[in-house]
């Protein structure tokens, strides 16, 4: 398995105002009023950014509307994960833990009133920066067979249940670890799960360009590899890979910079092909739809033309303090900014 350290929560950026912990989504519906169509079990979602304030606060969380390009205060929506525990997911349902109910729930955040009711989660000291996914796209018809899984940033730990199951299951693995030359003599680091995506069921993590680990459940968890054949090089200045799931594809994008995430220069995206098991890379094209990354948890797709977002483009927060949204043309190889309008809500 490729060497990934544990995350340094404590490393990442320092934002003056707001931290940028998760990627939440919307319906096209709730955007666009004029529309009468029923959303799909795979509906295009309106991408938002979940903003929450500065550690330590217990102001509600703003949502940043990607296409709008403003920050804005959702009540019902802020009103169900203020002061409760909640993770997002790519597929743009947040896991929310409310200890004052002993209740813990998926929540649509495009109808709060929607919940899908899971086993209460222990609290056991779980971390606010766990990453969470979900095995597939849940709806209230097929929810049975959803997976959700949740991961500790700092240790070799998960939790998972099913929906419609009875309890949470703790899980330590074991992936391999880290030596640690510079701590003495013998020192090593266990490794842990840094990027993830969940793909047709299976999830796949800490992907390289040599290796790519796989998790998968049948019940218990099993944990394999697969051997990159024709690996290619790691690319000069990539300091940074983030997995995402795509129209039922798995996509590797690599962040490439001079010297960190504040000085990014170029981005370069590649598909898996499981029947070759290589990495191929993509030119210009990926099908027309938005990578949005949240670099530190999940990348996530959604349809641009339906989103109000620019095809084929990647998304991400800006990794400074400068309050910007990065925008990278695959089409144009053209990477460009855009300034991120806060709107301050105080108690």
């Amino acid at each position: 398995m490729s060497t990934k350290p544990s995350i340094d929560r404590a490393s990442q950026p320092d934002h003056a105002l707001y931290d940028l912990p998760f990627l939440a989504s919307y319906r096209a519906s709730d955007m666009d009023t004029n529309t009468t169509s029923t959303p799909s079990r795979r509906g295009v979602c309106v991408p938002y950014l979940a903003l929450k304030h500065a550690t330590g606060s217990d102001d509600q969380p703003v949502f940043y509307t990607v296409s709008e390009k403003k920050a804005t205060i959702d009540v019902d929506a802020a009103g169900e994960l203020e002061n409760r525990n909640c993770w997002a997911t790519p597929q743009g349902c947040v896991l929310v833990r409310n200890a004052a109910a002993s209740s813990t729930y998926l929540l649509d955040l495009h109808n709060p009133s929607t919940m899908i009711q899971l086993p209460h989660l222990p609290d056991d000291g779980l971390s606010s920066f766990c990453t969470c996914l979900l095995s597939d796209y849940p709806d209230l018809a097929a929810s049975d067979m959803c997976l959700v899984l949740l991961i500790e940033p700092d240790g070799p730990v998960i939790r998972y249940c099913h929906v419609g199951g009875d309890e949470w299951v703790e899980h330590e693995y074991d992936i391999g670890a880290l030596d640690l030359p510079d701590e003495g003599e013998g020192y090593s680091e266990k490794l842990v799960i840094c990027l993830i995506a969940a793909c047709n069921g299976k999830f796949y993590f800490n992907g390289g360009f040599d290796e790519l680990g796989v998790l998968e459940f049948s019940p218990a968890p099993v944990f394999s590899s697969i051997a990159i054949r024709n690996a290619i090089e790691e690319p000069f200045g990539c300091q940074k890979e983030v997995l995402v799931e795509s129209g039922q594809e798995l996509f590797m994008v690599s962040l490439l910079a001079a010297t960190d995430l504040n000085a990014l220069y170029r981005v370069q995206v590649h598909r898996m092909d499981f029947s070759a098991q290589e990495w191929c890379e993509v030119d210009d094209d990926i099908g027309g739809r938005a990578f949005l990354l949240s670099p530190w948890y999940f990348g996530a797709s959604r349809a641009a033309a339906e989103c109000g977002l620019e095809p084929d483009c990647v998304y991400m927060p800006y990794a400074g303090t400068k309050r910007m949204m990065l925008i990278y043309s695959l089409s144009w190889e053209i990477l460009t900014f855009s300034h991120v309008k806060l709107l301050f809500f105080g108690k």
